[in-house]
């Protein structure tokens, strides 16, 4: 019997390389020296240009450059095309969402004293809101925490921060949820928007006001807009993660059950993924409502005015009794969300009997919070948060003692 060896067949791959096909790859070193050889350029053609101390009165060229900039936004901004069909779009429609959440809950609204849901009526709904999300214990924290802070005397403060915070956190989710999406399903994207929500995230914060107001004026409009544009980068990259997190095997199971791309993004990929974009939702309302107290130094409404005016002052206890009553808010919707996160999780894991008539509670607990509601509507003592803020003048006289 004779051996027969086959000889394998050449392959494409295992054909040499043309040298027109290699492609030279670009060494660390390499861009380390050329980034050394255009600094020693800069170096060698700026030096001693413009390197002297400047004196608070003296302007540069640049000073002056924006200066003729602002002067001829502020003559130009109900003319110019740009204003008229763009940045002032913008910032209508900002202040009219701003505007309708305060006259919900803040402000005085028409001829109206109070707003068109009062103390009761709010306390109700994020009780019934955290419970509904979460468990009884989150709806007891999100209770107290109001209370506290109508007992602090700085309900409508609060109330303002709220509305700032919510409006910005809606915008922002309304395009970042989708972009981070579009992220986690292309890489091209992903590498494309990674820099910019890089330079959105590490720009210091006071420097996201200025500009904001040479285009959009000052108020809650540019605080809204400050706060979202601060707000939205960690939603889109938790999202894109939570995307990028399915298991392959699972996106190749729909895939071989001849799911389309849009069936297996709806019934395989956003399911699975819903956790951790609720914790997006977490973290864009934490940096929301940081960025809106740091935005009351563009006359943006809330506690974070009542923290400037009071430190203009050296009012070290009303600002302190205002601080507290914005960490509670915080401590307060991190709670309802973090809670949202994990409730189906939980709840499949507990043993409470009361589960099985969940949805017979939820509907009890909404009849009672609409009679809050509309008690709050009605009745003035329903509507104003009873009492002088005793507690927050307790407070702010402890702090400054």
């Amino acid at each position: 019997m004779t051996a027969t060896i086959e000889r394998p067949e050449k392959t494409e791959s295992a054909q040499p390389t043309s040298p027109a096909r290699r492609v030279r790859k670009v060494s660390r070193p390499m861009v380390l020296g050329a980034i050394l050889v255009v600094w020693l350029l800069l170096f060698a053609v700026l030096r001693g240009r413009q390197t002297l101390t400047l004196a608070a009165a003296d302007l540069t060229g640049l000073h002056r450059w924006f200066n003729d900039v602002n002067d001829s936004i502020g003559a130009n901004r109900n003319s110019n095309p740009l204003f008229i069909y763009f940045f002032n779009e913008i910032r209508l429609v900002i202040d009219t969402l701003v505007t309708f959440i305060q006259d919900l809950i803040s402000q005085p609204s028409d001829a109206r004293p109070v707003p068109q849901i009062g103390w009761l009526g709010v306390v109700g709904i994020a009780g019934y809101v955290s419970w509904a999300v979460g468990n009884w214990r989150v709806a007891l924290l999100a209770v107290t925490g109001f209370t506290f802070m109508g007992l602090q005397g700085l309900w409508q403060q609060s109330m303002d921060t709220l509305a700032l915070t919510l409006s910005a956190v809606l915008v922002a989710l309304l395009f970042a949820i989708p972009l981070g999406v579009w992220a986690g399903l292309s890489d091209r994207f992903n590498r494309v928007v990674t820099p910019f929500l890089d330079f959105m995230q590490t720009m210091p914060t006071f420097v996201y006001l200025a500009p904001l107001t040479l285009f959009f004026l000052i108020g809650g409009a540019s605080a809204a807009i400050a706060t979202l544009i601060y707000a939205a980068p960690p939603a889109i990259r938790i999202t894109a993660h939570a995307i990028r997190s399915v298991p392959t095997t699972t996106v190749e199971a729909a895939d071989s059950l001849g799911a389309t791309r849009r069936q297996a993004l709806v019934k395989v990929l956003l399911p699975m993924s819903k956790r951790t974009v609720v914790m997006g939702v977490n973290q864009t309302i934490m940096a929301a409502l940081a960025m809106v107290t740091i935005a009351a130094l563009i006359d943006a409404p809330g506690l974070g005015k009542t923290v400037v005016q009071a430190l203009q002052s050296l009012d070290v206890g009303t600002a302190f009794n205002a601080g507290l009553a914005i960490v509670v808010m915080a401590i307060v919707l991190d709670r309802v969300t973090t809670a949202a996160s994990a409730r189906e999780e939980s709840a499949r894991g507990s043993k409470n009997r009361f589960l099985k008539w969940r949805k017979q509670l939820l509907g009890a607990g909404a009849a009672v919070t609409a009679v809050l509601v509309y008690l709050s509507h009605t009745y003035l003592w329903a509507a104003e948060f009873p009492g002088e803020g005793s507690l927050g003048s307790s407070i702010a006289s402890a702090a400054d003692t």
